[in-house]
């Protein structure tokens, strides 16, 4: 079994992805620490030195790695789905769930932004276009779709499980 969680940063993939994996007892994995652990370098100083495009190169290398893994819930990177390529190997490879997370919520959760590169800018308006710009290609990727808005991580894990055996989970 393997659940990979996508979404907007801020939507929580980390933290329940821990829940959901400690729950199930099975491994975590997470794209961007993966990232970091591949190429030696922070993301920040990724995209500083190679720019967006040579850290999504790295994650497309961290999505490979992850879903070789046995059984595993992934956390992916918010622009994992911007790759064609990572989001068919993450449909062929297990259930794709989408916490989808508002701009509001995702500005709170997510506080000044530092240490998010695509956050640079002026933050409540970067975020709202970035899940505008992507909320199309996660819903064609998930199979699975969770609102967190106002939820605690675990009543989400919690939905999660419920419904695994929509999908024969």
């Amino acid at each position: 079994m393997r659940i990979i969680l996508i979404g907007a940063m801020g939507s929580g993939k980390t933290l329940v992805g821990e829940l959901l994996a400690g729950h199930l007892g099975v491994a975590f994995l997470d794209t961007d620490r993966l990232v970091t652990e591949i190429a030696g370098k922070t993301i920040p100083a990724l995209f500083e030195q190679e720019g967006e495009q040579g850290f999504r190169a790295w994650e497309r290398a961290a999505v490979r790695e992850a879903v070789a893994s046995a059984a595993s819930v992934i956390a992916t990177g918010g622009g994992v789905v911007l790759d064609p390529a990572n989001v068919a190997l993450l449909k062929e490879t297990g259930l794709v769930v989408w916490l989808q997370v508002s701009a509001a919520e995702a500005m709170r959760r997510c506080g000044t932004g530092k240490g998010r590169p695509l956050l640079a800018c002026s933050l409540p308006e970067r975020i709202a276009t970035l899940i505008s710009d992507r909320v199309e290609m996660y819903r064609a990727a998930a199979d699975l779709v969770v609102d967190t808005d106002g939820r605690d991580p675990q009543e989400i894990v919690n939905e999660i499980i419920a419904r695994l055996p929509e999908w024969g989970v």
